[in-house]
């Protein structure tokens, strides 16, 4: 009976994530830096919520605790548009390295296994002539492994998260630093070794938090849009215990 109630709870916890989810995507892919594209923290802490709780029920009866380190390959696409008294768009695009550690736990299911996490990550700066950007987060993800039901220990997955994301961006003149609302979601395969370890390598699309930023120095008004984004290739390894 505890293990039917806590299924239950969990497809209902699973909708509301994946309806708040799949609309901060579509915010994000369709909107990009019109207002309709900025995120409400406050439907983010929420959507972590629900999210945090729906693993806690899961673990209340099948607790697989795990710890991964993963190595990146980042290509940055870094939007930024002044306007004011100073307008302009840049992008700031680089190709760079970075990495991530992460927590979690595996729920087994019968025809694959929902993993939730506590995630880590940071990449190398993003620069071109005259403009730098460091970029890191802490993001709460959920996947969905898929069974295949072979003899082969593949199991392709999905996912998605959400969190905190940091910038620090030197552009022009100005050093600016600020943090918003992260958003990850992408796709992989898992290569089970052994009965405790597991290789990864996944695809994802990711923002760092977007900012606005706002200056008055005598009569010039100037604002500041900032949207980073990056498409990311990872490889690494999960123990499981």
């Amino acid at each position: 009976m505890q293990i039917f109630f806590a299924t239950i709870c969990n497809i209902f916890l699973l909708d509301i994530f994946c309806k708040y989810a799949f609309n901060l995507i579509e915010r994000f892919l369709f909107h990009g830096l019109t207002d309709k594209g900025k995120i409400d923290m406050q439907k983010v802490l929420l959507l972590a919520g629900v999210a945090c709780f729906a693993a806690t029920t899961a673990s209340a009866f099948d607790f697989n605790p795990y710890i991964s380190a993963k190595a990146k390959y980042a290509f940055a696409r870094n939007e930024i548009k002044a306007t004011g008294s100073f307008e302009g768009k840049d992008k700031i695009n680089d190709d760079l390295w970075g990495g991530s550690v992460a927590v979690g736990t595996i729920y087994n299911l019968m025809n694959g296994d929902f993993r939730f996490e506590l995630e880590y990550t940071k990449n190398a700066d993003a620069k071109d002539k005259n403009n730098k950007v460091k970029t890191q987060g802490v993001l709460f993800n959920v996947y969905y492994d898929f069974d295949l039901k072979t003899t082969v220990p593949v199991k392709p997955y999905v996912g998605v998260g959400l969190g905190w994301g940091q910038t620090k961006l030197d552009y022009r003149t100005k050093h600016i630093k600020d943090d918003g609302a992260s958003m990850q979601i992408g796709a992989g395969v898992n290569y089970k070794i052994n009965e405790n370890i597991a290789l990864d390598l996944g695809y994802r699309y990711i923002t760092y938090g977007d900012f606005d930023e706002e200056y008055h120095v005598g009569p010039f008004y100037e604002k500041i849009e900032y949207r980073p984004r990056a498409h990311e290739i990872l490889l690494g390894v999960r123990y499981e215990f």
